[in-house]
Parts: C-alpha cells; structure tokens; sequence
C-alpha cells in the first residue's frame, strides 16, 4: 500500500455558502469534496437545534495539495470568516489512491 501526504481542508459554515465555496475549490484545483449537514455551538452560533431554512449549517472537505488548500483557507478567511457563523483548518492526512486527489 503506498500512502500520499496532503492536506484536508475542513469548513463549517453557513450552508448558503458551500454552492459558491465549492466552485471556487474546484476552478482552483480540488479535484472533489464531501459536504454534510452538521449541528453544533460555537462563539458566534448555536446552529441546526430548533432552526430550519437558510440557518442550517454544513461541514465541507477537500482533500487537496498544500498550495490549493492555503488558496482555499485564503479565500474563506478573506469572503466568510467576518460575515457568517464560520471556521476553518487545515489538518495532514496520508491518503489510499492519493493520485486522485494531487490533480
């Protein structure tokens, strides 16, 4: 088994954000992701208990190369972080098939 080191891009946000943020991960060299409803409290939220509609709140991964997930981190630090209940991290990860996922 060979394993690739990349990096996963984890963003909790606003779901109204995740349409807009996935093509920009996609124009900008992930080569996919994985997105899922999420509940949760944070310092600027208490999200999905007993709201419904726009309020809902969703989980978005990329697993991608360290230039694309520093460009995506830039992105959502400089559009989202300020206007909506957000946060967002880079982790390592050793990936099975990584190929698919370096671009």
């Amino acid at each position: 088994m060979q394993l690739l080191s990349l990096k996963l891009v984890t963003v909790i946000a606003e779901s109204v954000v995740m349409d807009e943020l996935a093509r920009f991960g996609l124009a900008n060299g992930a080569t996919g992701y994985t997105i899922s409803e999420v509940t949760g409290r944070g310092a600027r939220s208490h999200r999905n208990v007993s709201l419904g509609g726009e309020s809902r709140t969703s989980k978005m991964e990329f697993v991608v190369p360290r230039d694309v997930a520093e460009t995506i981190l830039t992105y959502v630090s400089r559009q989202y972080v300020e206007h909506f209940a957000c946060i967002a991290w880079m982790a390592d990860v050793e990936v099975v098939r990584g190929v698919d996922y370096a671009g």
